[in-house]
């Protein structure tokens, strides 16, 4: 094999494993909040593209034109890896912040489950909407929800949007079951306090 058909065949390499690490990062493309974080994703599309092109004229290139094409292929690879780089480190930014933001919200609805508890714990069984069951219930929802959440922190690419997706359903859920217990203690209150 000539150096020049292992060169090619090295940077044919180096684009399909650029390709496949912005279908990683646009995969996530749905946290992006701005204008400027999807321009971060456009540009390294751009940069994809134009080292998938320097590699196929390099690929077509006859024997005189090989230096400048192999020297614009570099410029090319170099390009698309900084941007793909800015763009994966963006994306990782913005799985942190959202992370941290769901972190909080299950801290406050645990500690929303825990007044629960300490709400129970005061009232009398009988006189109690949130029976020991639906407050196990709900305690496993959280935990499960939390460990939906560890487990989104960990996923990449398709998997961490399926894991949001399984985190999100749940987080709804929970959320909806929680608002349910509370309009039912608030309805039950307003009947059994006295006008």
């Amino acid at each position: 094999m000539k150096e020049r058909d292992a060169y090619i065949q090295k940077m044919e390499a180096e684009q399909r494993e650029a390709t496949a690490r912005f279908q990683e990062i646009e995969a996530q493309a749905d946290l992006a909040q701005s204008e400027d974080e999807l321009d971060i994703l456009s540009g390294a599309k751009e940069r994809s593209e134009d080292f998938q092109r320097e590699v196929q004229a390099m690929r077509n290139a006859d024997q005189q034109d090989w230096q400048r094409m192999k020297s614009a292929v570099e410029k090319a690879r170099t390009r698309v890896g900084d941007h793909l780089d800015r763009a994966g480190e963006r994306w990782e930014q913005l799985r942190a912040v959202y992370r941290r933001e769901r972190e909080a919200e299950l801290r406050q609805l645990g500690a929303q489950m825990d007044q629960w508890e300490a709400s129970r714990d005061r009232t009398a069984a009988e006189d109690s909407l949130l029976t020991r069951q639906e407050l196990d219930f709900m305690k496993r929802g959280l935990q499960s929800t939390r460990a939906l959440l560890m487990h989104l922190g960990s996923s990449r690419g398709d998997a961490w949007k399926q894991a949001r997706e399984e985190y999100e359903a749940s987080w709804r859920d929970l959320r909806e079951r929680s608002r349910r217990i509370r309009a039912d203690s608030t309805s039950d209150a307003d009947i059994a306090s006295p006008s």
